[in-house]
Formats: C-alpha cells, structure tokens, sequence
C-alpha cells in the first residue's frame, strides 16, 4: 500500500464518478500520453469505512439471482471496492483516462465469511504497471479490514488501457475453437431492464450498460452486462458449497449483449477442491466469463 491516505467521508456518489468518467473524453494535459511500465502512478492509498447494508446486500442477491441467506456474497466485495477504485481511476494525477479502458480480471481472496452489517475499512492502491498485447495492464488492489483491524478480504481489478506496447506484433496464440457447445449445466438471462437495476445497486452506471444508444457509441450493437453481473450470477450454480476461506478468480472474455442468454459450464478439479465456471455464448462457444472457485 502507498505511503499517503486520503480517507474518504463517504463512497463518491454514481452521478460522480459518471460525470468525472464523461470529462475523460475530453481532451486532457496528461491524460492523453503513451504508458510505459515506468510511468508513474498515484503513490496513494484512499481510504473508506463501510458499514455493510444488509438491505442493500438483499437487493443485490436478487438481481444477480443468488439467495440471501445473511452472508456477504464473494463478489459484493468488488461492489464495495469499485467507489474507491473510480476515486483513484478518475483522480486529476492519473495518467490515463479511465473512459476506454476494459475490465479484464478480477481476483478476490475472502479469509474468512463477511456478515451484512459488518464495518470493515477498505483501502485501495494502484500498481503493477506492465505491458500486454493490446495495451498496459494496471492492478487496483483493495485491502479489506474488520472493526478489529484483522484482514478479512483482498480484491485486486485488474484493467486493460488499450494502446500499441512493445508486445502488440506478437501472436494471440491459437484461436479458441468455436462452435455450438453440449447443453450446459446452467442458464444465466439477463436484459437491459435486470442490468439497469444491478447499476442501481452496484454503482456503475457506465452509458454501455445503461441502454442501447450508449453501448452503440462505444462501438458494441447494443448496450452490455457489466461483467461483475455476470461473474456473481455464475456464483449460482455452486450456492451453498463456496467456502467461507476461498479465492474467486474471474477471467472476462467477450461482453455479453443485451438481451442474452448464456451457458453455463462446470467443471470440478479433484485436485484442488476447486471448481471452474465458464459462461459461453450458446451458439458459438466463446468465452463470455471463466471462473475458478478454490478453497483457501
């Protein structure tokens, strides 16, 4: 964790962070220059103590279709780490815009069991700065801490910001083969009316997701599942058997469009304990979401 703290009163307000992400676009001294894995970063920490709404927890275990059965879901965990996530993405001193950007992993260790309710501390940095094919990769890392300042959880988002690297001329790798997958074990549906509502609860209102018109302007047909939707509505098809000490790691592929209907795929590794979740276009086969579930 970086040296300096701002602590934060309160989360900044959706409209907030929708209206600092707009004024991305614009042109901005400081946003606009080519990354590298030496440009510096924010050397701060911002800080937020939460007390975890057990209301707000019950909405977001119905629009991602789990049960609330009085326990924090692993991803609303990233639910709570995305306000202070934006205030950093968004600051003045970081050097690249936000608007853009893709949301390629996520990786959240909980250690033990969250209860709604709780007060936990959430502090998040930003590192790790390093190239990729198709632009730089950047680590938001978020540490959580109950009232007793033990570490219950970490969350690490890591971001794409798209641009040409030293690694752009370098083959993909093979194409994953495509085509109309078996049956899966699971179906996941989702519309822009059930997405509009998971923005309500989650935070993000980003325009891609928000309607039609405002996923057209960013180059998609329609407008998408945020994919932290998606990777908790995965979560379904294990309820009731994630451990209370696990780490969720979330690979997201291709956007899901609006209306959808996905696949679900299981798979259990006897030798970790662990499961792995893939969510896949039914027609085919791409990957839209893989997901692995691993005791701790």
């Amino acid at each position: 964790m970086a040296k300096n703290v701002t602590v934060l009163q309160a989360p900044p307000s959706s409209l907030s962070v929708l209206t600092r992400g707009l004024r991305g676009i614009l042109p901005v001294v400081g946003k606009q220059g080519k990354l590298t894995p030496e440009t510096a970063l924010p050397d701060r920490t911002v800080e937020l103590t939460v007390d975890v709404d057990p209301a707000r927890v019950g909405e977001y275990c119905a629009v991602v279709g789990l049960k609330n059965t009085g326990e924090v879901p692993v991803m609303y965990l990233y639910v709570l780490s995305f306000p202070l996530i934006m205030d950093l993405f968004l600051s003045d001193d970081f050097p690249a815009a936000a608007v853009g950007s893709v949301h390629v992993e996520n990786t959240i260790t909980r250690r033990r069991r969250v209860e709604p309710g709780e007060k936990l501390t959430l502090r998040t940095s930003v590192g790790n700065l390093r190239e990729h094919r198709k632009g730089m990769l950047i680590d938001f890392t978020t540490e959580f801490t109950d009232a007793s300042g033990a570490s219950v959880a970490s969350e690490v988002s890591t971001m794409l910001i798209q641009q040409r690297t030293s690694l752009s001329g370098e083959p993909s790798g093979p194409a994953p083969k495509e085509g109309r997958p078996g049956a899966p074990d699971a179906l996941l549906s989702a519309d822009g009316a059930l997405i509009r509502h998971y923005a309500s609860v989650g935070g993000d209102r980003n325009p891609i997701h928000m309607s039609p018109l405002g996923g057209k302007a960013f180059g998609f047909p329609s407008s998408i599942a945020h994919g932290g939707w998606t990777a908790a509505a995965m979560l379904r098809v294990v309820e009731g058997h994630v451990p209370d000490a696990v780490v969720y790691h979330v690979r997201f592929g291709r956007p899901v469009i609006l209306p959808a209907k996905v696949g679900l795929y299981v798979s259990r590794d006897e030798a970790t304990g662990g499961t792995e979740i893939v969510a896949k276009d039914l027609k085919k086969g791409f990957p839209h979401v893989t997901a692995t579930v691993t005791p701790l």
